[in-house]
């Protein structure tokens, strides 16, 4: 594993937890102060910064962001926004390396008897089939490296990723206001 191999990665998008299966080589490779450092230097010199915080990684622009950008960000992340409040409020102590299974979501889901909620399943993924809605909210928790899949044999068992805390921390902050 080289700094090549892991700006191909992070130069997607992605953000790498040190907990992922997936992104595993490329989040150990940051955890060393020197790798990290070198890679956060060659960033620099392209005008991004390399974000490393509690296990999770990822390339952000060097400089602050304005309220146009802000503003775009939070349109194109408004999904996953909106499903972490919806994960926060049936899991409210969530945490990086906690299992959710999906059966488990669902089951949650048809206690709670909440129409409110059903809505915002049903206008975040377009359809009022519940079983469907609680698969495309794992499957976009899972695109977004927020989940894995914990056993490729069985689509039940996700690992809540280090990443999540990224995004829980803004949703936190505009509830909070």
């Amino acid at each position: 594993m080289g700094i090549d191999e892991v700006f191909k990665v992070l130069s997607k998008g992605i953000m790498v937890s040190i907990n992922s299966q997936k992104y595993l080589n490329e989040a150990k490779f940051l955890m060393i102060d020197e790798n990290y450092d070198e890679l956060s230097e060659i960033l620099k010199k392209l005008g991004f910064t390399l974000v490393g915080e509690n296990g999770y990684f990822f390339i952000s622009k060097k400089e602050k962001l304005g309220d146009t950008e802000v503003s775009a960000f939070m349109n194109t992340h408004k999904n996953i926004f909106i499903a972490i409040a919806l994960l926060k409020q049936l899991y409210p102590y969530v945490d990086r390396g906690d299992i959710i299974k999906q059966t488990d979501f669902t089951h949650l889901l048809k206690q709670k008897d909440d129409v409110s909620f059903e809505q915002k399943l049903e206008y975040l993924f377009n359809t009022k089939d519940l079983l469907d809605a609680v698969e495309k909210f794992f499957d976009l928790l899972t695109k977004h490296n927020l989940f894995e899949l914990k056993n490729s044999d069985s689509k039940d068992e996700y690992l809540v990723l280090n990443s999540l805390e990224y995004y829980t921390k803004i949703v936190q902050s505009v509830v909070e206001g």
